[in-house]
């Protein structure tokens, strides 16, 4: 069936999106503590923060990617990305539940396990559709009925 596969397509994406944005600067941090968490141990309040984080991720990206593009040296591009990997960091202990490791333990267990991934993908969803809601009521016009 093509729902399935666009499915997973569509979470194999922002998981991969989510572990390169982040899992390589964590991981490089030796005071990182990663645990082993099982993807039937994941709970609704986990899957809301690593979503958090995952936002605050693309925020982190969103503001730094123009910026290294536009770096006319690889040295002023390598610079710009360790700050992005030290912003990062602190934009996902920014987040309320979830600590680095845990982020990077969740990521691993959701690659694994098509539920996991679902449940994510389902908050993300929520998220998006809230998120285009209060853009659409944002840009209309109020009439005199209203």
């Amino acid at each position: 069936m093509e729902t399935p596969m666009t499915f997973r397509s569509t979470i194999a994406m922002m998981l991969t999106a989510a572990s390169v944005a982040f899992a390589a600067p964590v991981q490089a941090q030796d005071d990182i503590d990663v645990p082993d968490i099982a993807a039937e141990d994941v709970t609704t309040g986990q899957i809301v923060s690593f979503v958090n984080a995952v936002i605050a991720l693309e925020r982190v990206r969103a503001e730094y990617q123009p910026k290294m593009e536009a770096a006319e040296t690889t040295e002023e591009r390598e610079a710009l990305a360790a700050e992005a990997d030290e912003v990062g960091i602190e934009a996902v202990v920014a987040v309320v539940g979830i600590s680095p490791g845990e982020y990077i333990a969740i990521i691993k267990a959701a690659q694994d396990s098509e539920d996991l991934a679902g449940r994510i993908e389902e908050r993300v969803t929520e998220i998006r559709e809230k998120q285009q809601g209060k853009a659409v009521l944002g840009t209309t016009t109020p009439t005199a009925e209203e």
